[in-house]
Protein backbone atom coordinates (compact mmCIF):
# COMPACT_ATOMS: atom_id res chain seq x y z
CA UNK A 1 0.00 0.00 0.00
CA UNK A 2 1.45 3.34 -1.08
CA UNK A 3 1.37 6.36 1.24
CA UNK A 4 0.62 9.86 -0.01
CA UNK A 5 3.50 12.31 0.31
CA UNK A 6 2.66 15.64 1.98
CA UNK A 7 2.72 17.54 -1.32
CA UNK A 8 0.53 14.87 -2.92
CA UNK A 9 -1.98 15.18 -0.09
CA UNK A 10 -2.10 18.94 -0.58
CA UNK A 11 -2.51 18.61 -4.33
CA UNK A 12 -5.29 16.03 -3.99
CA UNK A 13 -7.13 18.15 -1.43
CA UNK A 14 -6.88 21.24 -3.60
CA UNK A 15 -8.15 19.38 -6.66
CA UNK A 16 -11.21 18.10 -4.81
CA UNK A 17 -11.88 21.50 -3.24
CA UNK A 18 -11.60 23.29 -6.58
CA UNK A 19 -14.02 20.88 -8.24
CA UNK A 20 -16.55 21.30 -5.45
CA UNK A 21 -16.31 25.09 -5.49
CA UNK A 22 -16.65 25.25 -9.27
CA UNK A 23 -19.40 22.70 -9.87
CA UNK A 24 -21.29 22.44 -6.58
CA UNK A 25 -21.46 25.82 -4.84
CA UNK A 26 -23.91 26.32 -1.98
CA UNK A 27 -26.82 27.02 -4.36
CA UNK A 28 -26.31 23.65 -6.07
CA UNK A 29 -25.96 21.81 -2.75
CA UNK A 30 -29.20 23.41 -1.59
CA UNK A 31 -30.98 22.29 -4.78
CA UNK A 32 -29.82 18.71 -4.22
CA UNK A 33 -30.68 18.81 -0.53
CA UNK A 34 -34.25 19.84 -1.28
CA UNK A 35 -34.65 17.69 -4.42
CA UNK A 36 -35.15 20.58 -6.80
CA UNK A 37 -34.92 20.33 -10.59
CA UNK A 38 -32.65 17.54 -11.82
CA UNK A 39 -31.32 16.85 -8.31
CA UNK A 40 -34.08 14.54 -7.10
CA UNK A 41 -31.71 11.55 -6.82
CA UNK A 42 -29.69 13.20 -4.04
CA UNK A 43 -26.51 13.15 -6.15
CA UNK A 44 -24.86 15.76 -8.32
CA UNK A 45 -23.93 13.67 -11.36
CA UNK A 46 -21.87 16.45 -12.96
CA UNK A 47 -19.69 16.82 -9.88
CA UNK A 48 -19.32 13.06 -9.49
CA UNK A 49 -18.23 12.70 -13.11
CA UNK A 50 -15.50 15.31 -12.67
CA UNK A 51 -14.34 13.86 -9.35
CA UNK A 52 -14.09 10.36 -10.84
CA UNK A 53 -12.66 11.09 -14.27
CA UNK A 54 -10.53 14.19 -13.67
CA UNK A 55 -9.52 13.87 -10.02
CA UNK A 56 -9.77 10.08 -9.71
CA UNK A 57 -11.37 9.89 -6.27
CA UNK A 58 -13.08 6.54 -6.92
CA UNK A 59 -9.78 4.88 -7.88
CA UNK A 60 -7.66 6.04 -4.98
CA UNK A 61 -7.87 2.95 -2.77
CA UNK A 62 -8.05 0.31 -5.51
CA UNK A 63 -4.90 -1.64 -6.38
CA UNK A 64 -2.99 -0.66 -9.50
CA UNK A 65 -3.70 -3.90 -11.36
CA UNK A 66 -7.40 -3.00 -11.27
CA UNK A 67 -6.83 0.53 -12.51
CA UNK A 68 -6.54 2.16 -9.12
CA UNK A 69 -3.89 4.31 -7.49
CA UNK A 70 -3.02 1.87 -4.71
CA UNK A 71 -3.36 4.32 -1.82
CA UNK A 72 -5.00 3.53 1.51
CA UNK A 73 -7.56 4.84 3.94
CA UNK A 74 -5.64 8.04 4.65
CA UNK A 75 -6.00 9.08 0.99
CA UNK A 76 -9.72 8.40 1.20
CA UNK A 77 -9.72 10.62 4.27
CA UNK A 78 -8.12 13.50 2.34
CA UNK A 79 -10.93 13.34 -0.22
CA UNK A 80 -13.60 12.94 2.44
CA UNK A 81 -12.36 15.99 4.35
CA UNK A 82 -12.87 18.23 1.33
CA UNK A 83 -16.24 16.67 0.46
CA UNK A 84 -17.36 17.27 4.03
CA UNK A 85 -16.35 20.93 3.90
CA UNK A 86 -18.49 21.45 0.80
CA UNK A 87 -21.32 19.07 1.81
CA UNK A 88 -20.69 17.58 -1.63
CA UNK A 89 -23.73 15.56 -2.76
CA UNK A 90 -21.86 12.56 -4.18
CA UNK A 91 -21.98 8.80 -3.44
CA UNK A 92 -18.42 8.65 -2.12
CA UNK A 93 -19.02 7.11 1.32
CA UNK A 94 -21.69 4.57 0.42
CA UNK A 95 -20.44 3.56 -3.03
CA UNK A 96 -16.68 4.20 -3.28
CA UNK A 97 -15.75 3.35 0.31
CA UNK A 98 -18.20 0.76 1.67
CA UNK A 99 -19.77 -1.08 -1.27
CA UNK A 100 -16.70 -0.97 -3.52
CA UNK A 101 -14.55 -2.07 -0.60
CA UNK A 102 -16.66 -5.21 -0.21
CA UNK A 103 -16.64 -5.87 -3.95
CA UNK A 104 -12.88 -5.42 -4.04
CA UNK A 105 -12.25 -7.85 -1.17
CA UNK A 106 -14.37 -10.48 -2.94
CA UNK A 107 -13.23 -9.69 -6.50
CA UNK A 108 -11.97 -13.21 -7.09
CA UNK A 109 -15.47 -14.60 -6.49
CA UNK A 110 -17.29 -13.21 -9.52
CA UNK A 111 -16.30 -13.28 -13.20
CA UNK A 112 -16.83 -9.66 -14.25
CA UNK A 113 -15.05 -8.08 -11.29
CA UNK A 114 -12.57 -6.01 -13.30
CA UNK A 115 -15.24 -4.63 -15.62
CA UNK A 116 -17.58 -3.80 -12.75
CA UNK A 117 -14.88 -2.12 -10.70
CA UNK A 118 -13.71 -0.16 -13.76
CA UNK A 119 -17.21 1.24 -14.23
CA UNK A 120 -17.34 2.20 -10.55
CA UNK A 121 -13.98 3.95 -10.89
CA UNK A 122 -15.23 5.92 -13.88
CA UNK A 123 -18.42 6.95 -12.10
CA UNK A 124 -20.59 5.17 -14.68
CA UNK A 125 -21.99 2.94 -11.94
CA UNK A 126 -22.66 3.38 -8.26
CA UNK A 127 -23.10 0.71 -5.63
CA UNK A 128 -24.84 0.52 -2.27
CA UNK A 129 -24.38 -1.86 0.66
CA UNK A 130 -27.27 -3.25 2.73
CA UNK A 131 -25.73 -5.01 5.72
CA UNK A 132 -28.23 -4.87 8.56
CA UNK A 133 -31.95 -4.30 8.78
CA UNK A 134 -31.57 -0.96 10.55
CA UNK A 135 -28.53 0.39 8.69
CA UNK A 136 -26.59 0.73 11.95
CA UNK A 137 -23.61 -1.00 13.48
CA UNK A 138 -22.59 -4.32 12.00
CA UNK A 139 -24.08 -7.12 14.10
CA UNK A 140 -24.96 -10.52 12.74
CA UNK A 141 -28.05 -10.50 14.97
CA UNK A 142 -29.31 -7.45 13.01
CA UNK A 143 -29.19 -9.22 9.62
CA UNK A 144 -32.79 -9.37 8.36
CA UNK A 145 -32.31 -10.79 4.87
CA UNK A 146 -32.57 -14.51 4.18
CA UNK A 147 -30.97 -16.31 1.21
CA UNK A 148 -32.29 -19.56 -0.24
CA UNK A 149 -30.37 -21.85 -2.55
CA UNK A 150 -32.09 -23.52 -5.48
CA UNK A 151 -29.55 -25.66 -7.30
CA UNK A 152 -26.73 -23.36 -8.36
CA UNK A 153 -28.83 -20.22 -7.93
CA UNK A 154 -29.62 -18.06 -4.92
CA UNK A 155 -32.59 -15.85 -4.10
CA UNK A 156 -32.88 -13.32 -1.29
CA UNK A 157 -35.93 -12.24 0.73
CA UNK A 158 -36.46 -9.57 3.38
CA UNK A 159 -36.36 -5.85 4.04
CA UNK A 160 -33.51 -3.50 4.94
CA UNK A 161 -33.88 0.14 5.95
CA UNK A 162 -31.65 3.22 5.76
CA UNK A 163 -29.53 1.94 2.86
CA UNK A 164 -27.15 4.81 2.11
CA UNK A 165 -27.26 5.70 -1.59
CA UNK A 166 -29.76 2.93 -2.28
CA UNK A 167 -32.07 5.10 -4.35
CA UNK A 168 -29.71 5.42 -7.33
CA UNK A 169 -27.44 2.37 -7.01
CA UNK A 170 -26.67 0.17 -10.01
CA UNK A 171 -25.28 -2.63 -7.83
CA UNK A 172 -26.54 -3.77 -4.46
CA UNK A 173 -24.24 -5.65 -2.08
CA UNK A 174 -26.18 -7.35 0.71
CA UNK A 175 -25.51 -9.57 3.68
CA UNK A 176 -28.09 -12.32 4.10
CA UNK A 177 -28.35 -15.42 6.27
CA UNK A 178 -27.78 -18.48 4.08
CA UNK A 179 -29.45 -21.87 4.51
CA UNK A 180 -27.09 -22.80 7.34
CA UNK A 181 -27.92 -19.58 9.19
CA UNK A 182 -24.48 -18.06 8.62
CA UNK A 183 -24.30 -14.55 7.08
CA UNK A 184 -22.97 -14.41 3.53
CA UNK A 185 -22.34 -11.61 1.03
CA UNK A 186 -24.43 -11.43 -2.14
CA UNK A 187 -24.53 -9.17 -5.20
CA UNK A 188 -27.75 -8.36 -7.02
CA UNK A 189 -29.32 -5.92 -9.45
CA UNK A 190 -31.60 -3.46 -7.59
CA UNK A 191 -33.52 -2.68 -10.78
CA UNK A 192 -35.12 -6.11 -11.28
CA UNK A 193 -38.83 -6.59 -10.59
CA UNK A 194 -38.32 -8.60 -7.40
CA UNK A 195 -36.54 -5.65 -5.75
CA UNK A 196 -38.57 -2.72 -4.46
CA UNK A 197 -36.53 0.42 -3.70
CA UNK A 198 -38.44 3.09 -1.79
CA UNK A 199 -36.77 6.44 -1.18
CA UNK A 200 -36.96 7.44 2.47
CA UNK A 201 -37.82 10.88 3.71
CA UNK A 202 -34.49 12.11 5.05
CA UNK A 203 -33.37 15.15 7.01
CA UNK A 204 -30.41 15.75 4.69
CA UNK A 205 -31.22 15.29 1.02
CA UNK A 206 -27.53 15.02 0.16
CA UNK A 207 -27.50 11.74 2.11
CA UNK A 208 -30.23 9.81 0.22
CA UNK A 209 -31.38 6.58 1.83
CA UNK A 210 -33.77 3.85 0.84
CA UNK A 211 -35.86 1.04 2.26
CA UNK A 212 -35.28 -2.00 0.06
CA UNK A 213 -37.59 -5.01 -0.01
CA UNK A 214 -36.47 -8.21 -1.73
CA UNK A 215 -38.98 -10.85 -2.76
CA UNK A 216 -37.16 -13.85 -4.10
CA UNK A 217 -34.59 -11.61 -5.77
CA UNK A 218 -31.99 -13.43 -7.84
CA UNK A 219 -28.53 -12.93 -6.37
CA UNK A 220 -24.93 -14.01 -6.87
CA UNK A 221 -23.15 -15.31 -3.80
CA UNK A 222 -19.77 -13.65 -3.42
CA UNK A 223 -18.46 -15.04 -0.14
CA UNK A 224 -17.42 -18.62 0.47
CA UNK A 225 -18.52 -21.02 3.17
CA UNK A 226 -16.51 -19.41 5.96
CA UNK A 227 -17.67 -16.60 8.27
CA UNK A 228 -17.79 -13.08 6.81
CA UNK A 229 -17.94 -11.12 10.07
CA UNK A 230 -14.33 -9.91 9.97
CA UNK A 231 -14.58 -8.96 6.29
CA UNK A 232 -17.77 -6.95 6.74
CA UNK A 233 -16.64 -5.41 10.02
CA UNK A 234 -13.38 -4.19 8.53
CA UNK A 235 -15.12 -2.48 5.63
CA UNK A 236 -17.63 -0.87 7.97
CA UNK A 237 -14.81 0.36 10.19
CA UNK A 238 -13.01 1.88 7.20
CA UNK A 239 -16.27 3.63 6.30
CA UNK A 240 -16.50 4.94 9.88
CA UNK A 241 -12.97 6.34 9.68
CA UNK A 242 -13.65 7.98 6.32
CA UNK A 243 -16.97 9.37 7.58
CA UNK A 244 -15.10 10.90 10.52
CA UNK A 245 -12.86 12.74 8.05
CA UNK A 246 -15.96 14.15 6.33
CA UNK A 247 -17.21 15.30 9.72
CA UNK A 248 -13.89 17.01 10.45
CA UNK A 249 -14.11 18.85 7.14
CA UNK A 250 -17.65 20.00 7.88
CA UNK A 251 -16.66 21.04 11.41
CA UNK A 252 -13.73 23.06 10.04
CA UNK A 253 -15.97 24.85 7.56
CA UNK A 254 -18.63 25.56 10.20
CA UNK A 255 -16.01 27.22 12.40
CA UNK A 256 -14.91 29.38 9.45
CA UNK A 257 -18.50 30.44 8.80
CA UNK A 258 -19.12 31.24 12.47
CA UNK A 259 -15.98 33.34 12.94
CA UNK A 260 -16.49 35.19 9.63
CA UNK A 261 -20.03 36.12 10.68
CA UNK A 262 -18.87 37.12 14.17
CA UNK A 263 -16.33 39.52 12.66
CA UNK A 264 -18.82 41.30 10.41
CA UNK A 265 -22.17 41.21 12.25
CA UNK A 266 -22.51 44.21 14.54
CA UNK A 267 -24.63 44.80 17.62
CA UNK A 268 -24.51 47.87 19.83
CA UNK A 269 -22.00 49.44 17.48
CA UNK A 270 -19.37 46.70 17.47
CA UNK A 271 -18.81 43.21 15.99
CA UNK A 272 -20.50 40.44 17.96
CA UNK A 273 -17.18 38.57 17.93
CA UNK A 274 -15.92 41.04 20.53
CA UNK A 275 -18.48 39.79 23.05
CA UNK A 276 -17.20 37.25 25.56
CA UNK A 277 -20.06 34.79 25.02
CA UNK A 278 -19.33 34.58 21.29
CA UNK A 279 -15.59 34.28 21.89
CA UNK A 280 -16.18 31.33 24.21
CA UNK A 281 -18.41 29.57 21.68
CA UNK A 282 -15.81 29.94 18.93
CA UNK A 283 -13.04 28.79 21.25
CA UNK A 284 -15.04 25.70 22.22
CA UNK A 285 -15.66 24.96 18.54
CA UNK A 286 -11.91 25.12 17.85
CA UNK A 287 -11.12 22.76 20.73
CA UNK A 288 -13.76 20.30 19.52
CA UNK A 289 -12.39 20.52 15.97
CA UNK A 290 -8.87 19.63 17.08
CA UNK A 291 -10.16 16.70 19.17
CA UNK A 292 -12.04 15.47 16.14
CA UNK A 293 -9.09 15.96 13.80
CA UNK A 294 -6.83 13.90 16.06
CA UNK A 295 -9.39 11.11 16.50
CA UNK A 296 -10.02 10.87 12.76
CA UNK A 297 -6.32 10.84 11.93
CA UNK A 298 -5.70 8.07 14.47
CA UNK A 299 -8.44 5.92 12.95
CA UNK A 300 -7.27 6.37 9.36
CA UNK A 301 -3.66 5.75 10.38
CA UNK A 302 -4.56 2.38 11.92
CA UNK A 303 -5.84 1.01 8.61
CA UNK A 304 -2.67 2.00 6.74
CA UNK A 305 -0.10 1.17 9.38
CA UNK A 306 2.43 -1.61 8.88
CA UNK A 307 2.90 -1.72 12.66
CA UNK A 308 0.89 -4.71 13.87
CA UNK A 309 0.21 -3.11 17.25
CA UNK A 310 -1.35 -0.01 15.66
CA UNK A 311 -3.26 -2.03 13.05
CA UNK A 312 -4.78 -4.18 15.81
CA UNK A 313 -6.38 -1.04 17.27
CA UNK A 314 -8.31 -0.21 14.09
CA UNK A 315 -11.72 -1.28 15.40
CA UNK A 316 -11.74 0.77 18.59
CA UNK A 317 -10.05 3.72 16.88
CA UNK A 318 -12.82 3.74 14.25
CA UNK A 319 -15.52 3.79 16.93
CA UNK A 320 -13.68 6.46 18.87
CA UNK A 321 -13.43 8.62 15.75
CA UNK A 322 -17.12 8.17 14.93
CA UNK A 323 -18.20 9.11 18.45
CA UNK A 324 -15.82 12.06 18.91
CA UNK A 325 -16.36 13.54 15.44
CA UNK A 326 -20.15 13.16 15.62
CA UNK A 327 -20.31 14.98 18.93
CA UNK A 328 -17.85 17.67 17.82
CA UNK A 329 -19.80 18.43 14.65
CA UNK A 330 -23.11 18.38 16.52
CA UNK A 331 -21.77 20.91 19.03
CA UNK A 332 -20.30 23.06 16.26
CA UNK A 333 -23.48 23.33 14.18
CA UNK A 334 -25.51 24.19 17.28
CA UNK A 335 -23.10 26.96 18.22
CA UNK A 336 -23.03 28.20 14.63
CA UNK A 337 -26.83 28.52 14.54
CA UNK A 338 -26.77 30.45 17.81
CA UNK A 339 -23.99 32.77 16.64
CA UNK A 340 -25.96 33.52 13.45
CA UNK A 341 -29.07 34.26 15.48
CA UNK A 342 -32.44 34.31 13.71
CA UNK A 343 -31.01 33.88 10.20
CA UNK A 344 -29.30 30.67 11.33
CA UNK A 345 -32.70 29.04 11.87
CA UNK A 346 -33.85 29.66 8.31
CA UNK A 347 -33.45 27.48 5.22
CA UNK A 348 -31.84 30.39 3.40
CA UNK A 349 -28.65 30.25 5.49
CA UNK A 350 -25.86 27.70 5.12
CA UNK A 351 -25.97 27.04 8.87
CA UNK A 352 -29.16 25.08 8.26
CA UNK A 353 -27.51 22.81 5.67
CA UNK A 354 -24.62 21.92 7.98
CA UNK A 355 -27.04 21.32 10.84
CA UNK A 356 -28.93 18.76 8.74
CA UNK A 357 -25.72 17.01 7.69
CA UNK A 358 -24.46 16.86 11.28
CA UNK A 359 -27.65 15.31 12.63
CA UNK A 360 -27.70 12.76 9.80
CA UNK A 361 -24.04 11.78 10.11
CA UNK A 362 -24.49 11.39 13.85
CA UNK A 363 -26.71 8.32 13.39
CA UNK A 364 -25.25 6.73 10.23
CA UNK A 365 -23.64 3.36 11.11
CA UNK A 366 -24.48 3.77 14.77
CA UNK A 367 -25.03 6.67 17.15
CA UNK A 368 -22.21 8.00 19.37
CA UNK A 369 -23.55 6.22 22.46
CA UNK A 370 -23.38 2.89 20.64
CA UNK A 371 -19.79 3.55 19.63
CA UNK A 372 -18.76 4.60 23.13
CA UNK A 373 -20.17 1.25 24.35
CA UNK A 374 -18.35 -0.61 21.59
CA UNK A 375 -15.15 1.27 22.37
CA UNK A 376 -15.44 0.31 26.05
CA UNK A 377 -16.00 -3.35 25.21
CA UNK A 378 -13.15 -3.51 22.71
CA UNK A 379 -10.61 -1.82 24.98
CA UNK A 380 -11.73 -4.04 27.88
CA UNK A 381 -11.00 -7.12 25.77
CA UNK A 382 -7.54 -5.79 24.96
Amino acid sequence: MTALAPDERQELAQSVRSACERIAPEERVRAVAYGEGDAASGFDTALWDVLCNQVGVAAIALPEHLGGAGYGASALGVVAHELGRALAPVPFLGSTVLATGLLLDLADRYPDAEKRLAQLIEGRRTAAAALTGDGGLWRRSAVTLRATRRGDDWSVDGTVRHVLGGTAADDLVVVAAADDGEPAVFLLDPKIDSVDVEAERVLDGTRPMATITLTGAAAMRLSGDGPVDDLVQRNVDVALAVLSAEQVGACERVLELATAYARTREQFGRPIGSFQAIKHKCADMLVDLEWARSASHAALQAFDSEDAAIASEAQWRASMAKAVCSESLRNAVRANVQIHGGIGFTWEDSAHLYFRRARTDEVIFGAPAQHWDRLANLTKLN
